[in-house]
């Protein structure tokens, strides 16, 4: 029987399972904590590592609408 580990991608940050023969831990793969994720007889759901924080946009801003002032009513 297969035993998978949690392992995360050292390029992209996302963490998955793969076999625990898998050839590419320690090269391109980090063993997560086994604490946290132990090995398990079946593949879990993968965590994908988004990094929203620090990016600059490459999309200009869209141009504000400036608000028109009210004009008081004459006398």
């Amino acid at each position: 029987m297969t035993t998978y580990v949690r392992v995360k991608d050292l390029e992209t940050r996302h963490e998955f399972d793969v076999p625990e023969g898998d050839k590419r831990i320690g090269v391109s793969l980090e063993l997560v904590k086994s604490k946290r994720y132990p090995p398990s007889p079946w593949q879990r759901p993968a965590k994908h590592h988004i990094d929203l924080a620090g990016h600059v946009s490459r999309e200009p801003a869209a141009a504000t609408a400036v608000p028109e002032t009210a004009t008081t009513k004459e006398s």
